[in-house]
C-alpha cells in the first residue's frame, strides 16, 4: 500500500527536522511536507478502494467457506441418516428373516407331525388287513389240511 510507504516518508522527514531551541518545534520543509500530505490524499482512495476491494473478497471467501462447511454438515447428517436407515432396515431385514425362519421350521414340523400320523395310520390299516389275510390264509391251510385227510374217502363215499 502506498500510503503507507508515504507516511513512513512524512514520519522519517519530522525526525530529521531541526529541533526550535526553545520548546518541543522543529524545523521542517513545510513544501516537502505539504507534497508528501498530497500525495496521501491521492493514494487514500486507492488504497482504500483496494482495501475495500481485499475486505469484500475476504467476506466471499469466508462466506464461500460457511457454504461449504454447511453443505458438508448436511451431507454429513445425510449420510449418517442413511446409515442410520439402512442399519434399521437391515435389523428389521434380520428380524423379518427369523420369523420367517421360524414359522417355516414351525410348518415343517408340522408337516412332519402329519406325515407320521397318516404313516402310522396307513401301516395300522395294512396291519389289520395283513392280519385279517394271514386269518384267512391260516383259515384255508387248516381246512384244506383236514379235508385232505379225509379225501381218501371217495367222494360221496357212504352211499351203498
Amino acid at each position: 500500500m502506498e500510503i503507507l510507504y508515504l507516511i513512513d516518508r512524512l514520519e522519517s522527514l519530522i525526525q530529521r527536522a531541526r529541533k526550535v531551541p526553545l520548546g518541543g518545534g522543529a524545523v521542517v520543509d513545510r513544501e516537502e511536507i505539504l507534497g508528501i500530505i498530497d500525495q496521501i490524499r491521492v493514494s487514500l482512495p486507492k488504497d482504500l478502494r483496494e482495501a475495500q476491494r481485499l475486505s469484500a473478497e475476504r467476506e466471499e471467501v469466508l462466506a464461500k467457506a460457511r457454504q461449504e462447511a454447511e453443505l458438508l454438515l448436511v451431507r454429513a447428517r445425510e449420510e449418517a441418516e442413511k446409515l442410520l436407515t439402512s442399519g434399521e432396515l437391515l435389523k428389521s431385514a434380520e428380524e423379518k428373516r427369523s420369523i420367517i425362519l421360524q414359522e417355516a421350521q414351525q410348518e415343517a414340523e408340522r408337516l412332519r407331525r402329519e406325515a407320521d400320523d397318516y404313516a402310522i395310520k396307513v401301516l395300522g390299516e395294512l396291519e389289520d388287513r395283513l392280519l385279517a389275510l394271514q386269518t384267512t390264509v391260516r383259515n384255508g391251510l387248516e381246512y384244506l389240511q383236514s379235508t385232505g385227510r379225509d379225501r381218501s374217502k371217495p367222494l360221496g363215499g357212504d352211499r351203498p
